[in-house]
C-alpha cells in the first residue's frame, strides 16, 4: 500500500499567490472606481437632453403676453444653479417650489428630474423675450450641469449650447462641451 504525502503550500507559492491578487486589485480598483464615477455622468447628459427638448418646445410654442397677441421664439429668464451646489449622493429638489431660485423658468420650460440630482443645472438664455434671433455663428441659450462627484471642490462641467433656426426651431449648437467630466 502506497503512503500519499500531503503538504501545504511553499512559502514561495503563498507568496506568489498573494502577488498576483495584489497585481489584479491594483489593476482593478482603479478602474472599477473611475468607471463608476464615470457612470454616474450620465444624469447629467440625460438631464441637459432633456432640458434642451424642452427649452425647444417652449421656443415654438405661442406665449401669452398681456400686451397682446401670442408671440413665438420666447425664452423665460435665467434659472439655476439648482440645487446651488452640487452633490455627492443624489438628492430630491423641487425645481418648481416656491423657495427654488428661478422655480417660475424651471416651471414654464416643464423642467422637473424625476429622480434625483448630483449636479447644479443653469438656464442662461442670451436674452429673455420673445421674436428671438440667431444671428449667425451666435446661439440663444446655453445649458449647463456642474457637479462635484468625488466631493473635492473641483467641478466638472457639462455644457449645451442653443440657436435658433431660420425655420423658427431651437437646435443644438455644436456638441456637448465637458470639461473634467468624472471630477
Amino acid at each position: 500500500m502506497s503512503v500519499r504525502n500531503r503538504r501545504g503550500l511553499s512559502l514561495v507559492e503563498a507568496a506568489l499567490i498573494v502577488c498576483l491578487v495584489g497585481i489584479v486589485l491594483a489593476v482593478f480598483i482603479p478602474t472599477f472606481v473611475r468607471e463608476l464615477r464615470t457612470s454616474k455622468t450620465s444624469e447629467a447628459v440625460d438631464n441637459l437632453a432633456l432640458l434642451s427638448r424642452q427649452t425647444a418646445a417652449y421656443f415654438v410654442t405661442p406665449q401669452p403676453r398681456e400686451d397682446g397677441p401670442a408671440m413665438l421664439r420666447c425664452l423665460p429668464p435665467t434659472a439655476g444653479p439648482t440645487p446651488r451646489l452640487p452633490t455627492e449622493e443624489p438628492e430630491e429638489v423641487d425645481f418648481q417650489a416656491e423657495d427654488t431660485p428661478g422655480h417660475e423658468t424651471w416651471a414654464a420650460l416643464g423642467f422637473h428630474p424625476t429622480d434625483g440630482v448630483r449636479y447644479a443645472y443653469t438656464f442662461e438664455p442670451t436674452a429673455s423675450r420673445c421674436g428671438l434671433r440667431s444671428p449667425e455663428g451666435s446661439y440663444l441659450v446655453t445649458l449647463r450641469a456642474e457637479g462635484d462627484l468625488d466631493g473635492d471642490g473641483e467641478r466638472s462641467l457639462f455644457e449645451l449650447r442653443l440657436r435658433a433656426e431660420d425655420s423658427g426651431d431651437l437646435v443644438e449648437e455644436g456638441i456637448l462641451y465637458v470639461r473634467d467630466r468624472a471630477e
